[in-house]
């Protein structure tokens, strides 16, 4: 039952993603900063408000190719969702990582969802679907094969965002 609510909640989102504004930015009243709210998508992480630690985090961060290799060994046939706050030093840490290793893989971009939220954990107007994923910190990154969450990594990777997603894929 819990895998066909996940499930359901993952094509809800891929089809309420069409409905839905891309990159919208709020105010968030608890820290007084505009936050990006709601789906978004790449290009909203590197609009000139975000753009700092996106675009350097990026940039200065090495992947260990051999890691790359083994991660291309298991393909690129499942989805990933990213739950991050903008606001968050976590999340301005780990998802350019993310995205560096995602590029160097070739991972499309169309696999991943990426939900941003408030400092509370919050999407305004949108809870249900923030309260599917059981989100207590950011960033998350969830992993979904088959419809079916299969690993997620929470706040920071145990060793290293690469190592901890060959993990992941070794279990799908």
């Amino acid at each position: 039952m819990y895998k066909a609510t996940i499930f359901i909640a993952m094509m809800a989102i891929f089809v309420n993603i069409q409905a839905q504004q891309l990159n919208q930015i709020m105010l968030d009243s608890n820290i007084q900063k505009d936050v990006l709210i709601g789906y978004c998508n790449r290009e909203g992480l590197e609009v000139p408000i975000f753009s700092e630690y996106f675009v350097g985090g990026y940039a200065d961060y090495n992947a260990d190719p051999a890691v790359i290799e083994n991660l291309m060994a298991f393909g690129l046939d499942y989805t990933i969702v990213i739950v991050l706050g903008t606001w968050c030093s976590d999340s301005q840490e780990q998802v350019p990582r993310f995205f560096k290793i995602a590029d160097a893989l070739g991972f499309p971009e169309e696999n991943i969802r990426i939900i941003c939220v408030d400092r509370k954990k919050h999407w305004p107007g949108n809870e249900d679907e923030i309260a599917r994923f059981n989100i207590e910190r950011v960033p998350t990154f969830i992993f979904f094969s088959d419809g079916e969450e299969r690993g997620r990594m929470v706040e920071t990777p145990t060793n290293t965002l690469e190592i901890d997603w060959l993990k992941i894929l070794k279990n799908l």
